[in-house]
């Protein structure tokens, strides 16, 4: 659906696939499925290392708190530097090779320049067609997509205006949301990485904190990078193939939509509600060893 390939479009105009390999081996497949995975690292990190200090922070179950804290911090590092190289520069030229409109909207970029620079903050006029109130670091973009300082980046002046995404302001928001978090995941688990080393950790009690506290956010980052990707195929359902006002179904009422996606959300919204109670009552347990073996507290 991203970057369609080893297909033929029929006489009927029905899309046919003919190389299973050319499927397998798509690059844009490659580098998400690296991107994404690396996100679910980095969340069951955080979370390990939020119990960990959890429990230390609390002066129980401190034994294996260590333990979650050891493990969590070391996996967090690894994985949040994983994440911007080389998984997510990989995808990012994926989508400069293959997507280069959704990349100028990600980025806020709407006329074409030679050593294009990021901008790390700022809010996409759409109107006027320009970047209000930006902090930019020059050349930037240019480097980091094309490894040259003044290289040509394609502004969302070089396309037509029926191949923008439909949602330029939440795609730039959705897309630099995901970037700062996890470049603020760095900065933490580099220092807790460093504290682990130097043997403080432990007693560092803001450091446990702002671990114990930050478990929410890969969540937030993990969905602001799949918002990145989908508001980013807009206007395509199949990229370049077909788009997605074109892919509705005749056979099912706009009613039968709502009611199956409002169905979907409530049972959704118990599952959830019903995770995080036996999530908080088995951490409020935690474990111990029993017969010289660990098991959980409360466990049949």
């Amino acid at each position: 659906m991203q970057h369609p390939v080893g297909y033929i479009i029929a006489a009927d105009g029905s899309a046919h696939l003919t190389s299973f390999w050319a499927l397998l081996f798509n690059p844009w497949v490659g580098w998400q499925y690296l991107h994404n995975m690396g996100g679910a690292v980095i969340t069951g990190a955080f979370v390990m290392a939020a119990v960990g200090a959890f429990y230390v922070l609390s002066r129980r179950q401190e034994e294996y708190g260590r333990i979650f804290l050891r493990l969590g911090v070391t996996a967090a590092v690894i994985a949040s530097v994983f994440q911007i190289f080389p998984s997510g520069d990989g995808q990012g030229k994926m989508v400069a090779l293959h997507q280069p409109a959704t990349l100028a909207a990600m980025e806020g970029l709407f006329k074409t320049e030679k050593g294009a620079p990021i901008a790390i903050v700022g809010q996409p006029n759409v109107a006027e067609q320009r970047l209000d109130n930006p902090i930019l670091i020059p050349k930037a973009l240019s480097f980091l997509t094309y490894n040259r300082w003044g290289a040509e980046v394609k502004g969302l002046d070089a396309f037509p205006r029926d191949h923008w995404p439909d949602n330029i302001p939440l795609l730039y928001f959705s897309y630099h949301m995901m970037v700062g978090l996890g470049t603020i995941f760095i900065a933490i688990t580099m220092v807790a990485a460093f504290l682990l080393w130097r043997k403080r950790l432990y007693g560092a009690r803001w450091m446990l904190w702002i671990l114990m506290l930050s478990f929410p956010f890969p969540y937030i980052a993990n969905t602001a990078g799949w918002m990145t990707a989908e508001l980013g195929r807009q206007p395509w359902l199949v990229y370049g193939l077909m788009r997605t006002s074109e892919g509705f179904s005749p056979l099912v009422s706009a009613g039968n939509g709502w009611f199956t996606l409002l169905g979907f959300m409530g049972m959704y919204a118990v599952l959830s509600i019903i995770f995080l109670f036996l999530i908080w009552r088995e951490i409020e347990h935690g474990p111990r060893l029993l017969n010289g073996a660990v098991k959980t507290e409360g466990a049949a």
